[in-house]
């Protein structure tokens, strides 16, 4: 009795799992694989625009964009206007996310570091480091405690 139980179970649990192998492909392919364009809203389009302006090879742009007009996703007009803009924007957005990531930087010294040598690369003026060293300063001074009658 004990080993019909056993096959019983094994039976089931292969069923089981032969159904699971068939089922989630299936269900996989019946998935939207793309977005709806109406379902897209505005704050979407800017997380795309950002993750766009992240990157840095010209190559890899036009590659995105061809895929998108060749998917029905961009219109050609679309697609020229997107080019133009990442043409337009992609170096000033790096240059904000590095120095967001400056200023969120936990330790001074390092923060610095990365200063002195873009500096020294010619990167940046002292000025404009002596500016962001104050600016991380000013966000990263202490709370003074209030007290509170």
């Amino acid at each position: 009795m004990a080993k019909k139980k056993i096959w019983i179970i094994i039976v089931a649990a292969v069923t089981l799992l032969a159904v699971l192998v068939l089922a989630v492909p299936a269900f996989a392919s019946n998935a939207a694989g793309s977005t709806n364009p109406a379902t897209i809203t505005q704050v979407s389009k800017a997380k795309i625009l950002a993750r766009l302006l992240l990157v840095q090879d010209e190559g890899k742009i036009d590659a995105f964009i061809t895929k998108a007009v060749a998917d029905n996703k961009l219109t050609q007009d679309q697609a020229l206007q997107l080019k133009a803009f990442w043409t337009e924007h992609h170096a000033q957005f790096l240059k904000n996310q590095i120095l967001m990531r400056l200023l969120s930087a936990k330790d001074k010294a390092k923060v610095q570091t990365f200063l002195d040598k873009a500096v020294q690369a010619g990167k940046i003026q002292k000025v404009q480091a002596d500016k962001v060293i104050q600016a991380w300063e000013l966000l990263h001074a202490p709370i003074p405690a209030t007290t509170i009658k």
